[in-house]
């Protein structure tokens, strides 16, 4: 499971908020990166895979830098499932 989980937000990191990616694309990204993290397992991935908070970050600033709501919703509220941690051990 772990394992799924840590292959499953690399690859949606991977995908640094390409241009080409639309809006409702990058939305969707962003939810599922919420998803991800808000497991025991996510959670460790955001804190022990190396270069999971640059890639995060730089992918945040590029999808703020859209412009658009739907956007800018979706990529703060995965950053405050990353700040309220309530993983139930």
């Amino acid at each position: 499971k772990e394992k799924l989980i840590n292959n499953a937000i690399t690859a949606l990191l991977s995908q640094e908020g390409d241009v080409a990616a639309s809006n409702a694309e990058l939305e969707s990204q962003f939810q599922a990166v919420r998803r991800l993290v808000a497991s025991k397992a996510g959670f460790l991935a955001f804190t022990q895979l190396p270069k999971f908070r640059e890639r995060l970050g730089v992918k945040v600033v590029k999808a703020l830098k859209r412009n658009n709501d739907g956007v800018t919703h979706a990529s703060i509220d995965m950053l405050c499932a990353l700040m309220c941690v309530s993983i139930k051990y």
